[in-house]
Formats: structure tokens, sequence, C-alpha cells
């Protein structure tokens, strides 16, 4: 009996371990598909940067182009309407630029935003950074101040809030402007200043002298001189004017034959008048 005993468990303990083997290291007839298996090693690639992203950075109040303003306003009411601006000066006087036309500071005294002539001047409360007009509370014009120049996109709406004009300026010229200059290496004595609009001459034309004083200017509309233009002499410390030319009114006057209107001499007397202009 014994005997049988043992013969039972030594055939189940050789069965047990034959299944064991087979699961363990299976033989030929079973074949593992390890192309199939997804690869979940780094090799030699980088592992990524698992971190938080950064915080965006705190944008610093009332500081455009990397200069501190002050925000300012102006107020004007007529019996109609309320004229309201606000804009951003900046806290210190700073030399302008010599070339360009227009240059707009506060004038505290007057309580208004001017615009002057740059000459290279300086000039306190420089209108820097977003600029907003409105008249009886909608917005009529909207911008950026750079040093007292225009400068990025400016749009313009009428009252009824219907948008008439957008302008792109660099830094107080028109952003296509052509700009020409006596030492084009350096570019610090501009000679000239084509104004470009959507692929035409569009805006205030301007020629200098190597002095840097004007010699000639005028507008453009449409690819055609208009208006008058004026051409000036070279004196030191004047605007010595020395013709006025006149063109046609608007650019689409075909049959208008411009002629000279007024002439002067160095010394500022009057040599010469059109009579068309007693017509």
């Amino acid at each position: 009996m014994w005997r049988n005993i043992v013969i039972l468990l030594s055939l189940s303990l050789f069965v047990a371990c034959t299944g064991i083997q087979k699961i363990i290291a299976p033989g030929k007839g079973l074949v593992r598909d390890d192309a199939n298996k997804p690869n979940i090693s780094l090799g030699n690639e980088e592992m990524e940067n698992d971190t938080l992203p950064d915080a965006k950075l705190k944008v610093k109040k009332n500081e455009y182009f990397g200069e501190k303003t002050k925000k300012a306003f102006s107020r004007s009411d007529s019996r109609t309407s309320e004229d309201y601006r606000t804009f951003h000066v900046l806290r210190e006087p700073h030399q302008v630029d010599t070339y360009v036309r227009e240059i707009f500071y506060h004038d505290l005294e007057r309580g208004a935003v001017v615009a002057v002539v740059g000459k290279g001047q300086t000039l306190a409360n420089l209108l820097h950074g977003p600029y907003e007009r409105t008249i009886d509370e909608v917005v009529v014009a909207k911008g950026m101040f750079y040093y007292g120049m225009k400068h990025g996109t400016w749009l313009y709406q009428r009252r009824d809030s219907t948008l008439y004009d957008k302008e792109h300026y660099n830094k107080g010229w028109l952003r296509d402007a052509e700009i020409t200059y006596f030492d084009a290496s350096t570019k610090t004595k501009i000679k000239e200043v084509i104004p470009y609009q959507y692929g035409k001459k569009e805006g205030n034309y301007y020629r200098f002298y190597p002095s840097g004083n004007i010699a000639v200017r005028g507008l453009y509309e449409n690819d055609y001189k208009v208006g008058i233009w004026e051409e000036f002499y070279d004196l030191p410390g004047l605007r010595g004017i020395k013709k006025e030319i006149q063109y046609a009114r608007r650019f689409y006057e075909w049959d208008f034959e411009p002629f000279i209107r007024r002439e002067w001499d160095r010394n500022y007397k009057e040599v010469y008048t059109s009579t068309k202009l007693n017509q």
C-alpha cells in the first residue's frame, strides 16, 4: 500500500514540475511577439523637463519701453461736447529727435497736449506709452507714443464708432516711409523722407539740408503732389522760406496746372507773386 502511495506522489510531483517548466521556459512551439512589445526604456533620449511652467512675468505698472512714466490727462469742454485724453508722460526731461516733425508733450500751463517740431531740444512731460482720446465717451483716437513720437499702430474712428483710418508709425515716421541719409553708414543725418502707405506715396514729404534744416516739404495723396509745397533757404537757426508751389487740392483734379505762388529772397523779401492768386 505504502508503495502505491509513494508511486502516486512521485507521478504528481513530475506532472507539476513539467507544467511549471512550460510556463517559465516555453518550448519551440510557443513564440513571443517581441517586435510588437512597447519600448518603455529611455534609451539615448533626454528626459523631458517635467517641471511646472514658469509664472507670467509681472508687468511693471506705468513702465513702457524700459522707461518709468506717470499717468496724466487733459480735458476740454465746449457747449456741445467733452474732449477727454488719457496718456502717460516721462518722469524726467528728455532730449528729443532732431528731424521728426511732430513731438508731443503735455503743456501743464495750458493743460493740453502740444506738438512741436523736433530740433534736438530737451522737453519735459514727453508723451511715452499708451494714448487715448474720447469725445463724449466715444474713443476717436488710440495709439502709442515713444519719447514724444507716434509709434506702432494708430486707429481713428468717427463719433458713430466707425473706423475711418489706420496708420502705422516707427518712431515718428510712417512705418513704410522710404528714408535716405547723407551718411548711409551711420544714418544720423536724414536726407529725404518719402511717405508710403499701402504701396503708394501718401502723407507728408520732407527733404533736408546736411545741416538738418528743412529744404522742401509737401503732401502726397495717392501718389500725387497736392496742396502747397514749400522750399526753404538753408539759414542757421532760421526757417527762411524761398518758394511756394501750388498743386491741385485733390489728386483727381487731373487738369490742374501747378504754378509758383510766391518767391522770396534770403532776406525774406517777397520778389514774386503770381497773378493767379488774385483770380
